[in-house]
C-alpha cells in the first residue's frame, strides 16, 4: 500500500495541504482579498458574506470558523484581511505564536485600492517564501476524516458509502479519526445509532440533536420520516427520508461512537464521532471542516458538485451511469462491488492508495475543478 505523507505542525496536527491562505475576515475586505489572490497562482481565496453587526451567537460562531481556517492543519501560511484596525489588531493579537506564518492587514489602514493590493500581494509573496513545508510520512492515525454523501440513490447504500465505511473502520482501527454530520439524515436510523453508542450520557445526546433536528424540519408541515425533500435523490429511487438515512449511516462503518460535537467543535480524541449540522452539503462540511477534518470523503449516486476547498474532497460513485457521465469530476468508481469485481477490503485499499497520491500532492478531481465553498452559518438576521 503506498505511503502517506504529509505536513507536521506545532500543535500535533496534520495537514495533507500546505496552502497559503488569503482570508477576508468580512465582506467589506472580500473585493481586497480576490485581486490579492489573482496575483499568486498558489493562494487560495476564502470569502464570504461574513458580516459586521450580528446578534446573538452568530458573530462568535463566525469568529471561531475564521480563527479555525487559519488554524487549520492543511493551512500553511495565512494572509488575514480586514476593514478596520481595531479589527486587525484584535486579530494579530489572537494569532500571536501560532507557529506558522500569518500577517492580518486593514484596508483602512491603506493608501487608496492600488497601493493595498500592491501592499497585500507583497505580503503574500513572503508569506508563500517563509511558509514553506517538507512533507514527512504519516500513518493512517493521522487522517482526521469528514464523512459526506450527497445526490444519493441505492447505489450509495450498496457500494460507495460502504466502501467508506470499511475504509473508516481501518482509519479508526489505526488510531485516527472519523466525523460524520447531517444530523436529520439520521432520522430513522436512531436505533442503528444507539447500538454503537454504548455511553448512555453520549447516546442521549446525539439522540436529542436528532429529535430537536426533526422538530425544527416538522415545522414546515411535513413528516421528514414519511417523505424524501430532495429532487435528485427521488430522481435516484429514493422514496423515504428514512431509507437514505439508512444508507448514510453506512459510510461510518461498524465501530462504536465515541463523541457528539456541536457544529464546528473539535474532536478531543481520536476515534469516530457524530457532529450536529444541517444537512446542506457545503454547510456540513465547512462544519466538520471547522473542527479540523484534513480530508473528505464524499459519497455520491447521482452527481453532487460539493466540496470544501481547504481539504482535498475525494468523490467516491457507485453509480457506472453517474461515473460514465461525470467521469472528470469523481475520483473513485465504486460500481466494482456491484459487479463483483472488486469487495469491499479491494475497494478500502483503493481509497486508501487514492488518498496517499493525495497526499503527496496529487489533485482530486475537485481541486482539479475549484470546487468547493466555506459557507458562513447564521441564525438571525443582521441588526
Amino acid at each position: 500500500m503506498s505511503t502517506l505523507e504529509g505536513y507536521m505542525r506545532p500543535d500535533g496536527r496534520v495537514g495533507l495541504r500546505n496552502h497559503a491562505l488569503v482570508l477576508s475576515t468580512v465582506a467589506l475586505a472580500n473585493r481586497w482579498a480576490e485581486l490579492t489572490a489573482a496575483g499568486h497562482e498558489d493562494a487560495l481565496l476564502v470569502t464570504g458574506e461574513t458580516i459586521r453587526g450580528g446578534r446573538g451567537g452568530d458573530m462568535p460562531a463566525q469568529q471561531e470558523l475564521l480563527d479555525a481556517l487559519v488554524r487549520h492543519p492543511n493551512t500553511g501560511c495565512a494572509l488575514v484581511l480586514t476593514q478596520d484596525p481595531v479589527s486587525a489588531e484584535t486579530l494579530r493579537n489572537s494569532f500571536a505564536g501560532l507557529g506558522k506564518p500569518v500577517e492580518v492587514l486593514a484596508l483602512l489602514d491603506q493608501d487608496g485600492m492600488e497601493r493595498a493590493v500592491h501592499r497585500s500581494r507583497e505580503a503574500l509573496g513572503k508569506l508563500i517564501s517563509a511558509g514553506g513545508a517538507e512533507r514527512q510520512p504519516i500513518g493512517l492515525e493521522h487522517l482526521s476524516i469528514a464523512l459526506e454523501c450527497g445526490g444519493s440513490d441505492p447505489t450509495s447504500a450498496l457500494a460507495s458509502n460502504a466502501a467508506i465505511g470499511r475504509f473508516v473502520d481501518r482509519v479508526i482501527d489505526a488510531g485516527g479519526t472519523a466525523v460524520i454530520s447531517e444530523t436529520v439524515e439520521f432520522i430513522g436510523a436512531e436505533e442503528i445509532v444507539g447500538k454503537r453508542t454504548p455511553d448512555p450520557e453520549l447516546r442521549r445526546r446525539i439522540l436529542d440533536f436528532i429529535r430537536t433536528r426533526e422538530v425544527w424540519h416538522s415545522e414546515d408541515g411535513q413528516d421528514y420520516r414519511g417523505v424524501n425533500p430532495t429532487a435528485e435523490n427521488i430522481a435516484g429511487g429514493l422514496t423515504t427520508l428514512v431509507e437514505k438515512s439508512l444508507g448514510a449511516v453506512a459510510k461510518s462503518g461498524t465501530r462504536d461512537f465515541i463523541g457528539a460535537l456541536g457544529f464546528g467543535e473539535q474532536p478531543n480524541r481520536s476515534g469516530l464521532h457524530f457532529m450536529d449540522t444541517p444537512f446542506f452539503t457545503p454547510l456540513s462540511l465547512t462544519g466538520m471542516v471547522q473542527g479540523g477534518c484534513n480530508m473528505v470523503l464524499f459519497g455520491i449516486g447521482q452527481f453532487n458538485p460539493s466540496a470544501n476547498p481547504l481539504v482535498p474532497t475525494i468523490k467516491v460513485c457507485g453509480n457506472e451511469k453517474t461515473v460514465e457521465k461525470w467521469r472528470d469530476a469523481i475520483d473513485i468508481d465504486a460500481s466494482a462491488l456491484l459487479t463483483g469485481a472488486l469487495d469491499l477490503d479491494g475497494l478500502a485499499d483503493t481509497i486508501q492508495s487514492t488518498i496517499a497520491d493525495c497526499s503527496r500532492g496529487a489533485p482530486c478531481a475537485a481541486e482539479r475543478w475549484g470546487e468547493g465553498q466555506i459557507f458562513f452559518p447564521r441564525e438571525s438576521a443582521p441588526l
